[in-house]
């Protein structure tokens, strides 16, 4: 869906809003609307949404179909979290082979990657909306699994 959509319930929008993927932003200009190379949202990345005054969004639509492939890159990558309930970060990270120091970082908390051990950190779950910042030594594909409980 399109960034001015998805963010038109929001009335207190001024200009110098914007909002970052990991590769590209929008900004937002009154009279105008959104203008940047970010054009939509997608359940494939995660944003960060920088506004002059606080506000409130819920955004409705369809689960996302898991598992779900996405890419990792060596360093850092953005990601969504795609349950639908909050899950551990030791059983919702997306598979893959994670080495020494790898982390994850929300906007208040982190954890690092411990070989033989697992995660260790302030960060323990992964909540459906929020995004998170992945950092691993050597990309390379990752999957989220369907949770079973």
């Amino acid at each position: 869906m399109s960034v001015g959509v998805v963010l038109s319930p929001i009335t207190t929008l001024t200009n110098g809003d914007s909002v970052k993927s990991q590769s590209s932003f929008t900004e937002f200009y009154d009279g105008y609307g959104f203008f940047g190379q970010l054009m939509a949202f997608s359940t494939d990345e995660m944003y960060a949404v920088k506004l002059a005054s606080p506000a409130s969004l819920t955004v409705g639509g369809s689960a996302v179909s898991l598992p779900k492939v996405l890419s990792l890159a060596s360093g850092w990558s953005w990601i969504p979290c795609p349950y639908q309930s909050v899950v551990p970060l030791s059983s919702g990270a997306p598979t893959f082979s994670y080495a020494n120091g790898d982390q994850f970082k929300s906007q208040s908390s982190f954890s690092e990657f411990y070989e033989g051990y697992g995660w260790f950190g302030t960060l323990l779950e992964l909540s459906p909306g929020a995004g998170y910042r992945v950092r691993v030594v050597t990309g390379g594909s990752a999957s989220f699994s369907i949770q079973r409980r």
